[in-house]
């Protein structure tokens, strides 16, 4: 084999390697409003606006917006997303939640963050815990799931922030096996975010 033809096979083998890379990333997150999952579509979001307290972001319109006008959810409920086929998928924001210190070890804000549910949830298993950046702010993020009191596994995301000094919790969940389908939804969520 002579060089040319070396050359050739590496440049080739560049490209293709290139290309898994592309789609796999492609697959895990929505670029420009496209989406990629077995077909290429255009992800159609809507805006949500409030401000009382000053609070945007926008939703996929799979989802319906869910301010709990009867007040089932508490005093602490901001607003939801919720899938408009099924209430058990989507987002709540929440004021409240525990009080970080964001400069303190992973660690430390992970026992901080979900020691009271995972004192209280059935098989309980961390998957994720990082800090994060959400809406120009410090912030640290969990992924955890458990069994619901029916035995189904359900996956959440906890991410905690806070704003003017009051302590936001967001938190996305949906059943195990649905969550890996939803996780680009809630990302947009989380990256349009803002205060």
């Amino acid at each position: 084999m002579n060089r040319t033809t070396a050359l050739i096979i590496i440049i080739i083998l560049a490209i293709i390697i290139a290309l898994f890379y592309f789609f796999f990333y492609f697959s895990q997150h929505d670029l420009g409003g496209w989406r990629f999952n077995f077909s290429l579509s255009k992800v159609k979001t809507n805006d949500y606006q409030s401000f009382g307290p000053k609070l945007a972001f926008k939703y996929p319109d799979i989802f319906e917006i869910d301010s709990d006008p009867q007040k089932k959810y508490g005093d602490n409920y901001v607003v939801g997303i919720k899938l408009k086929t099924d209430s058990r998928t989507g987002c709540d924001i929440r004021k409240g939640g525990p009080m970080l210190d964001y400069s303190k070890s992973i660690d430390e804000l992970t026992e901080n963050a979900i020691s009271q549910i995972r004192d209280k949830a059935k098989d309980f298993q961390l998957i994720e815990k990082e800090k994060i950046n959400i809406a120009g702010r410090d912030g640290f993020k969990t992924s955890f799931s458990f069994l619901d009191p029916i035995g189904a596994r359900v996956r959440l995301d906890q991410i905690f922030t806070q704003n003017e000094g009051i302590n936001y919790m967001i938190i996305c969940g949906a059943g195990e096996y649905q969550f890996d389908f939803f996780r680009k939804d809630f990302n947009i969520l989380y990256d349009s975010l803002t205060f």
